[in-house]
């Protein structure tokens, strides 16, 4: 959410602002490599004020996928801002890269002029669901009835 606000903020300054996901990235980049496109692609990536390249580490970048994700890094860097989200600790790129040599070649491009930001905690998507069941077992230990709104669907009703 953070990184989305910020995305916002730069839109309404009058930024030209780009949101993916990592995965997405890589399919993109991927597909136009087969395709013959890397060159229009690459510039795409390029096109941005602000690189906004959220949910690295969800899922794992092998070989090529993470050679993908350094190129736009390498050529966005010190032309481009990026912002981008991760779950995992800087320490533990190597296992999403399952390259060490990729992960510091990255992490030296991104880490050059940045600010680090670590949040720690639940996420706002538990945070919220934490309190949803606290909101249904209360309302169960006052003897009360679950909200028609959130048992089963809409056919249920």
């Amino acid at each position: 959410m953070l990184a989305i606000g910020l995305g916002l903020k730069a839109v309404h300054a009058g930024y030209r602002v780009y949101y993916t996901t990592a995965a997405d990235l890589v399919a993109r980049t991927s597909r136009a490599a087969l395709e013959g496109r890397w060159q229009a692609t690459m510039r795409f990536w390029n096109g941005p004020q602000l690189l906004v390249v959220d949910e690295l580490g969800y899922l794992p970048m092998p070989g090529e996928a993470a050679s993908h994700l350094f190129q736009v890094i390498s050529r966005r860097y010190e032309h481009g801002s990026i912002i981008l989200t991760t779950n995992r600790g800087i320490a533990e790129w190597g296992e999403i890269f399952e390259d060490t040599t990729v992960a510091a070649a990255i992490l030296d491009r991104l880490l050059h002029h940045a600010t680090f930001l670590q949040i720690d905690g639940e996420s706002y998507r538990m945070r919220g669901h934490r309190a949803r069941i606290a909101q249904l077992r209360s309302g169960l230990n006052q003897g009360g009835e679950f909200p028609r709104s959130q048992v089963g669907n809409s056919h249920d009703r």
